[in-house]
């Protein structure tokens, strides 16, 4: 189910009923999905935390309505190939595709060991996985147990107090110099620690026993190509 600008149905009036009852503003209750109820959806996305595309599928209807329609989440056993990516995470130029497939990635059993990283582009003061009601960050559904893994062996092995930023996750663009998407445009990706692990950086400082703890959960981790990114773990296969 996705409703979005332009959609007419009994759907669009019942989330429109609904909005209204929650203090938003999405227009009259005419089954019509306009331009006042895609800002009246936006803002619900914001305060809630949701991906804000002003698209209402699974997760923004759940969160209005407490109804969960959302199908279970296979468990992938191994990073797909780059060239799967558009088949098996789905095309992120397309509307509706991020309220479809980006989702939280809960590391609150992970808090105080993690509590210290901060938003690499700011400052130490701006905490990178701390949200008003929640504790983590944006990624696709498909990674989220192999990110939570990851995160989780790097607690138990004592290595968490070696991260100092986190730079990134779900972003849309191409890779550095090539004509190809990044990783990072379908959720699958994450940088860290990219002040001292530039791309191209020979001498960088990531450890190898922190990116053994994503390797030994499937990501492929940048700091071993040709040229280093060591900054970059991904949960793809470089073909």
């Amino acid at each position: 189910m996705l409703l979005k600008k332009g959609s007419q149905n009994q759907k669009v009036r019942l989330l429109q009923e609904r909005l209204g009852k929650l203090g938003y503003n999405p227009g009259p209750a005419d089954g019509i999905f306009g331009p006042k109820t895609e800002r009246a959806v936006l803002d619900f996305q914001r305060e809630k935390g949701l991906s804000m595309d002003g698209v209402v599928g699974a997760e923004t209807w759940n969160a209005l309505f407490g109804q969960a329609p959302i199908p279970s989440v296979p468990l992938l056993e191994r990073p797909p190939s780059y060239r799967q990516c558009f088949d098996v995470f789905g095309d992120f130029r397309l509307a509706g595709w991020r309220e479809q497939n980006l989702v939280r990635c809960d590391l609150s059993d992970f808090s105080r060991e993690l509590g210290h990283i901060y938003l690499g582009w700011l400052s130490e003061e701006d905490k990178a996985f701390e949200h008003r009601t929640w504790f983590g960050f944006i990624c696709h559904r498909l990674a989220v147990p192999h990110f939570k893994a990851a995160f989780g062996l790097l607690v138990k092995r004592g290595l968490a107090g070696q991260l100092r930023t986190y730079d990134g996750c779900y972003n849309v663009r191409y890779m550095r110099g090539a004509g190809q998407w990044s990783t990072h445009s379908w959720g699958i990706a994450i940088d860290l620690d990219a002040p001292w692990n530039r791309f191209g950086q020979e001498n960088f400082e990531m450890s190898q026993d922190v990116a053994r703890c994503f390797e030994e959960n499937g990501f492929i981790w940048g700091g071993r190509w040709n040229r280093p990114d060591a900054m970059h773990f991904q949960y793809c296969a470089l073909r």
